[in-house]
This record gives C-alpha cells, sequence and structure tokens, in this order.
C-alpha cells in the first residue's frame, strides 16, 4: 500500500520527523482504517483459518493508547470499489496459489517456513474484514466513517476543508497524490527494532512519553526535489506508481532494482523534460503499449483522483469538481447510485457486496481460499447459492429507478470465467420483494410475543413466534404508511429476520411455518434462548437443505483429515467437526497458535459463502423497507440496526479443526471411549491450542452437534441418510463423557420428583391410571441419557405441582430389557407419551430441552406452568444520594456505568451530518453476567458490585462528574478512595471474578464458592509447615504466639484446631471428614458453607496437604 518506492526515497532525504506522542494531545487525527489494520494486526494465519481476524488485542491496545495520550480518532473506511479493473480473480487467484504453497509447506514438516508465508497474505485480506473492525471500535467508543468509494480522497477532503475537521492524517504516502499536506505513517519507539527495552503502540500500558509519532510533510518533499510545483510532484508519484491500478512507468522500473531511492526524484526528473506533458514523455519511447494501455490507465487514476466522489461538509455525496470533470469519470470510478444507498453505506447500516454488483453491472464470485479445484464448491456457488444473490439484488433495485430493475446483470465465477451467464432482476420470478410485502408487523403484536421468547430480531424469536398459530395470521400486516412509518428499531430487525425465512422456505405465505420451518424451531430450541450458537445452528440446517452436511469426501488430496481409528470412525469423525466448523473458536485476542486443516478451510469456503449471502438478503430486506418508504429515516441508531441483524461476523474454522484433533486423537489410545482416554487428551489437546478455552470450545461444538441432530431427528424424510447422522450421535456419545459427566454429577444425588419405574408398577402407573405420563427409557451408559437428566429431572419438578394430572418417569431399559422390547425401544434414550388408557404410545421427537419437553406436556394435557420466581438482584442500584454514600467507605466497589437503550449516539462533527460517534454497547450481553458476579460476592459484607443509570434523573450527575462517555464503562473504586482505577479486562464472569479477588483480597470462584486459599493465613501456616509429629505438645503455644495481633476471622480456629490436636492425634482427620460429609450433604446456608470451607481449608493445612481444589 502507498507510492511505490516512496519509502526509499524519503529514507535518503531524510525527509521522516519525528516527535514526542504527547504534542498531539488535544487533536484529531484521521485516520485510513485499512492502513492501521496493515501496521497494527498481527494474524499470521489469516488465510489458513478463513473467517474474521482473532487477534485484535494488537489493535485494542493501540486504540486505547492513542485515547490515553488525549488524541481524538477518527477512521475512515474504503468504501465501493472504484476504478476499471481487468482481472477482477488476478488478486483472489494469486493468493489461492500462494495459500496452496503455504499448505505445501505446513504440510510437509515446515510450519515456519509456512507461518512466514501465511502472514504474507493476510495485508490483502484484512479488506475483507472491516466489519469486524468497525464492531472493535465501536466496542471501544471510537468514530468512524464509511467513505463512499475512497477513504483516501475522503480524508483528504476533511484535512483540507476550511474548517478543518481533522488536525492531521494518518495513512499511506498515496494520500500525498490527494494534496494531503502532512502525513503521519507510524507510531513507535525510535530504540532498534531488536532492542531489549523497545515498547510498542499496540503493548497493553507502554509508557506513553517513549512513543514517537513519524510523519513527512508535503513541502519538504517539494523543496528536496528542487521546489517543484505541487502537481509535478502528485503527477511523478503517480509514475513511481501507486497501489489503485497502476504500474510504476515502465521506463522507471527497468531502473527500480539497482537504485530504489532515486526513482521518485527521476520521475521528476522524467517531468521536467517534457513540461509535465505525460502524453509527450510516453511519445518519447517506442513501445507502443506505453502510448495505447499505459497511458489510458495513467489518465483514469489521475480522473480518479482529481474528481473522486466524497462526503461532502453539508452531507451530500459529489464529485469534487465537478464542473471540470470529464463525462466519462463514471467509467473511472464507478456508475454513480441513488445518493439515499450512499447515505445506509456511510453510516454503517450495510455494507457493499451487494451495492458493488449495482454499480459495476456484474456478480464477482472470487477465488476461495481452499476448495477452488472441487466439484461442490463450483456447484454451491454457481447453482446452489445463485438465488440468494439474485433475489438479495431484487430487493434493492425493485426500490430504485426502473433503469435498474430492467438492466442486464452478469455473474462471473473463478471457475467460469468465459461463461458470463446476463440476468435482469425484474426477471426474478416469483419477485421476492412482493413475496415478502406482507411483513410489516409494529412493535405492538412484537410485543405480545416477547413475553416468553428470545430479543426481537434473533432467529429464535422469529421462528418461536410463528409457533403460534394465531400469532402468525395477525403478522400478515399492509404496508405501513408515509404517515405511520416503522420506527422502532426491534421492527425493523423483527421484520427483516421474517422476510429472511420466508425468502429461505422456512415461512409460507401464510405466515406460518413450513416443514423445514418446524425442523430450525426444534434446533434452535435445543440450543436455548438467545443462545451465541443460533446462527451457526441455522447455518446447519442450511447446509443439510443443501445437501451438503454430510460425511462425503469432498475434497480428494486435501490433508488435515481424521486418521486415526477405522474408515468408519474417520468419517464419523469428520462430520462431527464440519458441525463444529459453524462455530466460534473460545480464543483469546492474540494470533491463533495451533494445527491448520486444508480440508476443513476448504469446507468453511461453503460456510463462508452462504453466511455471505444470507447477510446480504437480511441487508436487502432492511433497504427495501427503507426505499418503499416504510420505515422512518430520521433516527441515530444505524450501526445497532447493523448489529442486530444476524451474520455479521464470519467465524474462522478454528472450532472445527480443535474438535477434530481432540476426537481423532481418542483413537490413539486402546479404548477411545474411556474417561481416563478423554482426560488425558483433553489436557494434551490445552497444549495444542494454547490461548483457546479448548474444553469450554469443545463443550460448544458438541452443543452444536446436539441442536443439529435433534433437527436431523425432527425433519423424519427431509433428510436423507438418518442412520449417519444416528450411528455418529451414538459414536460421539461415548467419546464426550467427560464434558457431560458434571451434569449427571449435580443431580446424582438429590431428591427426584423422576418416577422410577419397573415391571411391578409399570402399568398401575402408566397404562391403568388414566392418568397419562411421559416415559423414558434410558441406560446408565448412554452419553446422551446423562445430558438429559437433569433437564428431565427439571421437567418433573416443574410438574410437581400437576402431578395429580400427569407423570413424568423413567425406565431404566438396561436392567429391565423386556420394559424396553415391549415398546419396541432401540436406542437411548427413547421419551414415549402414553395416555394412561391404553397401551400404544407416541414417541416424542422434540427437543431435549426444558422448555421443548415443557411445551409438549401443556399441549398434550392443557397444564398450565406456573412462572418461576425471579430471585433478588444483588446488584445495587446507585444513585446520585447514595454513590455518595458508597464510594470511599469501608466496601471496594465494582461499578458498571450503564444506559437503558445502550445504544449509539451522534457526537457530532459538525457540519460534517454523518460523522457519528459509536458508543460502546454491550450492555445487554454484560448485564446477566454482572448479575452473576453480584451472585458470587453476595457473601463478601467489604465487596459491593453496582450500578448507574447514566440517563436516569437521579444518577445522571454522578456519570457526568465521572466522564463516562461511552456504555458500559466499568470502574473500581477501593475501599476508602474516592478515585476510581477504570476496569479494562475481559467482560466474562471468571475475569471480574479474578479482578476482584485480586483487589479486596477476597477468595470467590465462578459460581460464588470459596476457593483453596479462603481461611487460611500464610504466616500461621508457616508455623504450622516446620513442625512435625513430635512437635505437638510445644504447637499451640507457637500458634498463640504468632496468632497474636492478627485480625483475621480464623486465627483463632487455628489456636482451637492446635489445642485440640495435642491431645488427640485423630482430631484433624475425623473433623475433616466430619466436615466435607456436611458440605457434601448440603442444604447449607451460603455463610455456613463459606464457613465449612474455610475451616475444612485450614485443617488440610494441618495435615500438611494442598487443600482440593473441586472443579466439576
Amino acid at each position: 500500500m502507498g507510492v511505490r518506492y516512496f519509502d526509499e526515497w524519503v529514507d535518503k532525504e531524510r525527509l521522516v520527523k519525528h516527535g514526542p506522542l504527547q504534542f498531539l494531545k488535544g487533536s484529531v487525527i484521521g485516520i485510513d482504517a485499512a492502513y492501521f489494520l496493515k501496521q497494527f494486526i498481527y494474524e499470521s494465519v489469516l488465510t489458513a483459518l478463513g473467517g474474521s481476524p482473532i487477534a485484535l488485542e494488537a489493535i485494542a491496545n493501540a486504540v486505547k493508547n492513542l485515547k490515553n495520550a488525549g488524541i481524538e480518532l477518527h477512521f475512515v473506511f474504503n468504501g465501493l470499489e472504484y476504478g476499471k479493473v481487468e482481472d477482477p480473480f488476478a488478486g483472489p487467484n494469486f493468493i489461492n496459489s500462494q495459500n496452496h504453497a503455504a499448505f505445501v509447506k505446513y504440510e510437509s514438516g515446515q510450519p515456519e517456513l509456512a507461518k512466514r508465508d501465511f502472514k504474507l497474505l493476510a495485508e490483502p485480506k484484512l479488506d475483507e474484514f472491516t466489519s469486524t473492525f468497525r464492531m472493535a471500535l465501536h466496542d471501544l467508543g471510537v468514530s468512524f466513517t464509511v467513505a463512499p468509494y475512497s477513504a483516501l480522497a475522503q480524508l483528504a477532503y476533511y484535512e483540507k476543508h476550511p474548517s478543518q475537521f481533522i488536525d492531521a492524517v494518518y495513512g499511506p504516502s498515496e494520500l500525498f497524490c490527494f494534496g494531503v499536506g502532512k502525513l503521519i505513517t507510524n507510531f513507535s519507539d525510535l530504540l532498534p527494532k531488536d532492542h531489549a527495552d523497545k515498547v510498542a503502540l499496540t503493548d497493553p500500558s507502554p509508557p506513553l512519553e517513549r512513543i514517537q509519532f513519524l510523519w513527512i510533510d508535503r513541502s519538504s518533499c517539494l523543496r528536496a526535489l528542487g521546489n517543484i510545483h505541487s502537481q509535478v510532484f502528485t503527477e511523478a508519484l503517480i509514475l513511481a506508481g501507486v497501489a489503485k491500478g497502476l504500474d510504476t512507468f515502465p521506463p522507471l522500473q527497468e531502473n527500480a532494482i539497482y537504485k530504489l531511492s532515486t526513482i521518485v526524484r527521476d520521475a521528476v526528473n522524467l517531468l521536467v523534460s517534457t513540461h509535465g506533458n505525460v502524453a509527450q514523455l510516453c511519445a518519447q519511447y517506442p513501445d507502443p503499449t506505453l502510448k495505447e494501455i499505459w497511458l489510458d490507465k495513467y489518465k483514469q487514476v489521475m480522473t480518479v483522483i482529481k474528481h473522486h466522489v466524497v462526503i461532502t461538509a453539508e452531507g451530500d455525496v459529489e464529485i469534487l469538481g465537478k464542473e471540470q470533470a470529464p463525462f466519462d469519470t463514471h467509467e473511472c470510478i464507478g456508475l454513480r447510485l441513488p445518493e439515499e444507498l450512499y447515505m445506509y453505506l456511510l453510516r454503517g447500516m450495510i455494507g457493499t457486496r451487494v451495492l458493488n454488483w449495482l454499480s459495476r453491472g456484474e456478480i464477482i464470485i472470487p477465488t476461495p481460499l481452499a476448495g477452488a479445484d472441487a466439484e461442490i464448491c463450483h456447484k454451491f456457488a454457481k447453482i446452489q447459492l445463485d438465488p440468494l444473490r439474485r433475489q438479495a439484488l431484487c430487493l434493492l433495485t425493485e426500490g430504485l429507478h426502473r433503469y435498474y430493475p430492467r438492466a442486464d446483470f452478469k455473474t462471473r465465477l473463478w471457475f467460469e470465467k468465459g461463461n458470463e451467464e446476463t440476468f435482469k432482476p425484474v426477471n426474478v420470478n416469483p419477485s421476492p420483494k412482493q413475496a415478502v410485502s406482507k411483513w410489516n408487523v409494529r412493535s405492538e403484536l412484537i410485543e405480545e410475543a416477547k413475553y416468553e421468547n428470545p430479543k426481537p430480531g434473533t432467529l429464535s424469536f422469529a421462528v418461536r413466534a410463528l409457533q403460534d398459530a394465531k400469532f402468525a395470521k395477525r403478522t400478515i400486516t399492509a404496508k405501513a404508511k408515509a404517515d405511520k412509518p416503522l420506527k422502532k428499531p426491534e421492527e425493523l430487525l423483527a421484520n427483516s429476520v421474517w422476510r429472511l425465512l420466508q425468502l429461505r422456505g422456512y415461512v409460507d405465505e401464510s405466515h406460518e411455518l413450513t416443514k423445514w420451518g418446524r425442523v430450525l424451531k426444534t434446533a434452535l430450541t435445543a440450543v436455548g434462548d438467545g443462545n451465541e450458537h443460533e446462527e451457526a445452528v441455522f447455518l446447519g440446517i442450511e447446509l443439510l437443505r443443501f445437501g451438503v452436511l454430510n460425511a462425503d469426501t469432498m475434497f480428494k488430496g486435501y490433508q488435515g483429515t481424521p486418521v486415526q481409528g477405522s474408515v468408519n470412525d474417520r468419517g464419523l469423525c469428520m462430520l462431527v467437526s464440519r458441525v463444529a466448523s459453524l462455530g466460534r473458536l473460545r480464543h483469546e485476542p492474540k494470533g491463533y497458535c495451533g494445527p491448520l486443516s486444508r480440508s476443513l478451510l476448504a469446507y468453511h469456503t461453503l460456510i463462508s459463502s452462504l453466511q455471505a449471502s444470507l447477510r446480504d438478503l437480511l441487508e436487502m430486506n432492511l433497504v427495501a423497507m427503507f426505499l418503499e418508504g416504510e420505515v422512518d429515516r430520521d433516527r441515530d441508531d444505524w450501526m445497532e440496526l447493523s448489529l442486530g441483524l444476524p451474520f455479521h461476523e464470519i467465524f474462522s474454522c478454528g472450532l472445527g479443526i480443535a474438535t477434530l484433533n481432540y476426537l481423532d486423537q481418542l483413537e490413539t489410545h486402546g479404548d477411545p471411549t474411556a474417561k481416563e482416554t478423554q482426560e488425558v487428551t483433553r489436557n494434551n489437546a490445552q497444549g495444542w491450542f494454547r490461548y483457546s478455552e479448548f474444553d469450554a470450545s469443545l463443550d460448544d461444538a458438541f452443543k452444536l452437534w446436539d441442536a443439529v441432530y435433534i433437527g436431523v431427528k425432527d425433519a423424519g424424510d427431509l433428510v436423507k441418510d438418518k442412520k449417519l447422522w444416528d450411528d455418529t450421535d451414538n459414536w460421539l456419545s461415548q467419546r464426550s463423557y467427560l464434558l457431560l459427566s458434571t451434569l449427571a454429577f449435580l443431580g446424582a444425588n438429590a431428591a427426584s420428583s423422576v418416577l422410577d419405574l419397573i415391571p411391578n408398577n409399570f402399568d398401575d402407573v402408566v397404562l391403568n391410571s388414566g392418568k397419562p405420563a411421559l416415559v423414558e427409557f434410558f441406560a446408565p451408559w448412554c452419553g446422551h441419557c446423562k445430558k438429559l437428566a437433569p433437564v428431565y429431572e427439571e421437567l418433573a419438578a416443574s410438574l410437581e405441582f400437576a402431578k395429580n394430572k400427569v407423570s413424568i418417569a423413567k425406565v431404566d431399559a438396561d436392567a429391565e430389557k423386556d420394559l424396553g422390547k415391549k415398546f419396541g425401544v432401540q436406542g437411548f434414550p427413547t421419551l414415549k407419551w402414553f395416555d394412561g388408557m391404553s397401551d400404544k404410545p407416541e414417541d416424542y421427537n422434540g427437543g431435549r430441552d426444558l422448555e421443548s419437553l415443557q411445551d409438549f406436556v401443556v399441549a398434550k394435557t392443557g397444564i398450565k406452568m406456573k412462572k418461576k420466581a425471579t430471585p433478588p438482584s444483588h446488584v445495587e442500584m446507585l444513585t446520585d444520594q447514595s454513590f455518595q454514600t458508597e464510594i470511599g467507605g469501608n466496601k471496594d466497589v465494582l461499578v458498571a456505568f450503564t444506559a437503558p437503550w445502550c445504544g449509539r449516539k451522534s457526537l457530532a462533527m459538525n457540519p460534517i451530518h454523518l460523522r457519528t460517534v459509536y458508543d460502546a454497547a454491550d450492555c445487554k450481553s454484560l448485564a446477566p453476567v454482572w448479575e452473576t458476579v453480584a451472585d458470587d460476592f453476595a457473601g463478601e459484607p467489604s465487596v459491593l458490585i453496582a450500578k448507574v443509570d447514566a440517563e436516569a434523573e437521579q444518577s445522571k450527575a454522578t456519570a457526568k462528574e465521572q466522564g463516562v462517555s461511552s456504555y458500559p464503562t466499568i470502574k473500581y473504586f477501593p475501599k476508602g478512595s474516592t478515585t476510581p482505577e477504570a476496569y479494562e479486562g475481559g467482560r466474562t464472569e471468571q475475569a471480574l471474578v479474578e479482578f476482584m479477588n485480586k483487589k479486596a483480597g477476597t477468595h470467590r470462584m465462578v459460581g460464588g464458592g470459596l476457593d483453596a486459599k479462603a481461611g487460611t493465613i500464610d504466616a500461621l501456616d508457616t508455623v504450622i509447615g516446620k513442625l512435625n509429629g513430635d512437635d505437638l505438645a510445644n504447637l499451640p503455644e507457637m500458634v498463640k504466639k504468632t496468632a497474636q495481633g492478627l485480625k483475621t476471622k480464623y486465627a483463632d480456629y487455628y489456636v482451637k484446631v492446635a489445642d485440640k490436636l495435642r491431645s488427640n492425634k485423630g482430631y484433624v482427620d475425623k473433623e475433616l471428614r466430619r466436615l466435607e460429609g456436611l458440605i457434601k450433604k448440603g442444604g447449607l446456608a451460603p455463610e455456613k458453607l463459606d464457613d465449612l470451607t474455610s475451616r475444612s481449608n485450614i485443617l488440610r493445612k494441618f495435615k500438611g496437604e494442598e487443600p482440593i481444589r473441586e472443579e466439576l
């Protein structure tokens, strides 16, 4: 990126200046987002994993450090593609071939060489993941704009505008072509690269006084070149070669190898010799391509620079110098789109993909990272996804001028470059716009469906709301009128998702769920309300429908497949791994460290292309509502709408790789189903995936499998080869014991509400009682039975009030084989519904989650479920008054400043209307975590977990006083102090608990229990550790002496135990068994449990044992 050979020239001329970062305090820096990404994101194997970058730690640190230096940042992203592209496949083809070469090195045992090659390929791919970066900026509370076309042109406009919207520009040298006066090129410590004390802007908390900003000014460049005219300088840079579409002037290129640092000066000399006439310069050389090809490209680049399209101070999208612009400017930049579309793009509501199709008149499907030669990828791209692309384009064009629906669009595929099929959007039949035109549901009706359903705009909400046929009928609604448009975000999001579901065949024209819609509902219900995996489950069901989610050998010759076990084992492992590839690998925000799989990367091609197509449909459904005038345009929640729609981030295939390696390695042991084998393999696997949360990730993979498998079971004849799925599920259940055993353990000793049936009581309870019963046939060794056990127990407990109306029962069909055989039980668990009057049961094929089971029983019996009582919150809401009382007192206080809308506000940089600051808005996802953390510390009287509603009348003064400008903001106030410490850590329960333990000196664990150090006193433990059994007579006195003056709760208990131990050597063992028995028995008040845990920890110290940490 940047002008070729420019860096070599400025280095030689010593034109790069530097100054301390503090000089920029109070300045507004305009930043080219693409350049910033390439400078600071360290993702060496991006092209080997696919998906969005995960190594965002460095870039987040860089942004935070610049903000901490008092610099205001405004990022500008590239918008639509511009300029003529002769071969749109050249770049992707190059990346694909180089990716292949890097994989060859990796697979031949040269991982370091492969990593180097992958890293070189990562830079050009970063431009594809700007949505991920925008999300990160949004979370950091940093403003940004999406340019109509070039971010460089937009930044130059900002810098040169009389109002001085920005004070300086950070970006590549190509910005000088657009007339920028001063350019910051880097932020760096000036120590040598390999110096031991060198710091970087990407470090977590570097000494900012060590960081310098490097910059170049245009006037110095002009002087160094002999005080040339600014226009000559621009033309010389273009001759040297710019990133966008123009190689170095060939005669200069011939000398480039030998004297890189003189290329810019040589370009100036050539221009001076022809008085700046580039056409005359080309004519001096015999090569005809200079005049016929290179000169034409030069003129196009100059047109792009002089007459680029920008967003003006008045908020209009205009061509710079439009009075002097040539008539064919649109051929150099692209077809000018309606102003309204730019507005949605600039404000971040939609992406560029479909708008690029519209601007260029063609749909380009570039070469994927892997699988480019596979027939399945060809068919998927050409045949199966083509209807989705056409629908998206049709939704957009039907709301525009009649030219667009009738224009010819051609589809160009990487593997069929000569076969460019054309179509007109108007000929897409049936019209997607007409098909979904009756989805205009207002918030009042949506509120009715919200009562027991997930958040509107989610896939779960959309399908669950429509399971009520009466509600579905009411969603058939007329188009919103201009005087009463749709306004609330939930209206736009819910209707966009419903429209997607109808276009994809999950909902029919009566707005009722189709067969596939009911399958989707079952699968989504199985994965849980508002679950982070619901998009992955949806993709799984879609791939099932396309017939590409199976165990087939799709990519012959590709490595990274299972290699252990039998052929059957390898096939089943591959199917599970492909399902896992739908989800996200839980990983620290660092560069990926772990194995690779070219086969799963190729499969990821199918997943990512499908996800992109679904996102296109969602965005175009949303845009269509705006274009039709159905939506109120006077709003500032554009990013909320974008982030509220599903599929805005594409995951890598990392979770699939982790799952494949775990399951494959199990087969290297004698018995892959043994608990010990799984434990060893799991522990080893954490080392393979160094920065991942491996156990949690593997659990996610198996949850995904369960949800998709339950959908398959519900699909009946819709899915071919159900036996493969049944066999795989049975195979997997025997290899996932460790992750399932916790749930089985938790319910093992509790009093059960589930009736146990044997042959002696079966008929009386189930067949002849006149009372219906749901009966589970299980086997004790069955993994899925263990997983169902706590859910089934909760079902029975929730229906305890209605036990005279329905029975919830179970049969150990492994022990009572005759009962299982009598009712045709062939697998476990099997659930059957008996009406209480006959011996002909109905099979239950629904979800195995609590809600699905409850819904089934309610539908069968008409019983009304009792609502669960909501436990009291341990989060204290602070007002302006109580904040003054609590802060600075005798408690360590952790405060989350939130806002009820948790949305985004326009913080203008007037008069540029479209510049928007997006506040960090993760309040909704933080809320349940915050409640859990407060529960964890409920037993700590010296710790307070609190919230401040920054917009409530009674507390907004406090938020203002604390300088809160983005939400959520978390601050820690030590006891006795009113000076806060900004919390910059993770927002998980574990991260917050660890932070408070460190600050407050507490010993809480996730879940609220005490850790192994609770109650123990280091000074007394040292005394105990120095003694042996012969010193017991002196022990009490030594403990008493050390305990004197210790103001800790359990010092007296140490003295008591020492006294007891002197007279009874067996006291510690006996007392420890007693306390452990009480703890195991359960039913203790939280305070009592804490006390017994602390005393047990102390007793173990007397035994000379390290305290035992219980991990479930």
